[in-house]
């Protein structure tokens, strides 16, 4: 399909009114949590995308349900199909779809799936068993890195991000007792409808990986309380550290930030790079009657500005769109790649193409990962970002250095979350 065709068919949807249609982000938001948009909607927008997944997805007035890093276990928390990807994935799927289903979703609502493998095989085997399980018309949005996992044994994860049927003018914490965990770990955490803050990962040094997480929750907590949030507003955590075998020791340290309620959900991730911990956030706003754009860009007093990224995305915006992590389309042959600086143009030329069909673009870009495997790659980002962002208003971002990413012979991604534009 062209994108001309593309273009035509989503207008056309619009025209009669059965889906999402772009709305002004600008506006201020008239929705309290907790209740849902006369449009509330969700709508796939596959593009170019492999079968089972989409480029885009738009939700709109839904609450949504962000669930933790699952693993492929039992419920007795031992490790299921040990050496076979497929027994792995089904066992994780399994988790997936009881953690949904505790929190008023469901494998049909997803929205967004994370995934974290050894392999390049095993991220297209989870979109293939994936789409067996939903109607053909489910296509979330994917990301894929390649990491060590805090089980051993474990060959994948998964969290996501689903629509949710949840009814709460807070953040419900879910703890789903069909699975194995921590009792003082939520398995999901549900976002009413309303704002979102999202928050950059902050970067910490330490000889070792729990006093660098210390050091970064307590930096985010500083924000947090410019922002007026309480613990119990905090939706997700998403950790890079090294090495994934000390993800025990410290999810103990981050529990010390939610005494009296379940810890949030929390996603581990290795990474290579010198700060021993990176944290990323996501946290519901406090409710408000005064007007607000639908999309602020704030960085704390005491931080600098930078023109690539800032320190918080405040989204008012009853629209997100989701987008999946981007590669770049070709390789000159199967024994090269292309270089950094070519791979960050193209995904930054398909991002923009897919922003123009959801009714947003650049400066509307609210979150924003960008995943690399070499410094080469970081450098492709680092030209590309100053050339094509507004310096006035970055996306919150995070550029984090992984094992590697979903797809051969390509060593960057990126995925996005944004707002409409208005136009």
């Amino acid at each position: 399909m062209t994108w001309r065709s593309v273009s035509a068919a989503l207008w056309a949807v619009c025209a009669v009114g059965l889906a999402y249609c772009p709305a002004a982000d600008d506006q201020p938001a008239k929705t309290k949590p907790g209740q849902e948009t006369a449009g509330a909607s969700v709508q796939y927008l596959p593009l170019d995308a492999p079968a089972g997944i989409s480029q885009a997805v738009v939700v709109t007035g839904q609450s949504l349900v962000h669930t933790r890093q699952l693993l492929p276990l039992d419920r007795a928390g031992k490790p299921v199909g040990e050496g076979s990807i497929d027994k792995q994935i089904e066992q994780v799927l399994d988790n997936l779809s009881a953690v949904l289903s505790d929190s008023g979703s469901g494998l049909d609502k997803l929205v967004r799936v994370n995934v974290y493998a050894i392999t390049h095989q095993t991220v297209d085997r989870v979109r293939e068993m994936l789409s067996k399980r939903v109607d053909a018309a489910v296509r979330p949005v994917m990301t894929a890195v390649l990491t060590p996992l805090p089980h051993r044994k474990a060959l994948v994860a998964v969290d996501a991000v689903a629509v949710s049927s949840e009814k709460s003018l807070s953040v419900v914490l879910k703890r789903c007792e069909a699975v194995a965990g921590d009792k003082d770990f939520a398995d999901a955490a549900v976002l009413p409808t309303g704002g979102v803050a999202y928050l950059s990962g902050l970067p910490e040094e330490s000889d070792v990986a729990v006093p660098a997480v210390t050091k970064s929750m307590t930096g985010l907590w500083k924000t947090l309380g410019l922002l007026k949030i309480p613990a119990a507003q905090v939706v997700q955590l998403k950790v890079f550290l090294r090495p994934a075998s000390s993800a025990d020791q410290v999810a103990g340290k981050l529990k010390e930030f939610f005494p009296g309620q379940l810890t949030p959900p929390v996603i581990f991730v290795e990474w290579n790079a010198v700060p021993q911990a990176e944290i990323e956030l996501i946290a519901q706003l406090p409710a408000t009657d005064k007007p607000a754009q639908g999309l602020e860009l704030y960085n704390p007093p005491d931080v600098p500005r930078s023109a690539v990224f800032s320190r918080v995305a405040l989204v008012r915006s009853q629209q997100r769109i989701y987008t999946s992590g981007l590669y770049a389309r070709e390789v000159k042959n199967a024994a090269s790649r292309p270089g950094g600086e070519a791979q960050a143009g193209d995904v930054f030329a398909q991002l923009k193409t897919i922003l123009e069909q959801t009714g947003s673009d650049l400066r509307h870009l609210a979150k924003a990962t960008y995943f690399v495997c070499d410094p080469f790659a970081s450098r492709g980002f680092d030209v590309a970002r100053p050339a094509l962002l507004d310096p006035a208003r970055p996306p919150a971002a995070s550029l984090l250095m992984v094992h590697g990413v979903g797809k051969p012979g390509r060593t960057l991604t990126m995925d996005m979350i944004a707002v409409p534009s208005g136009k």
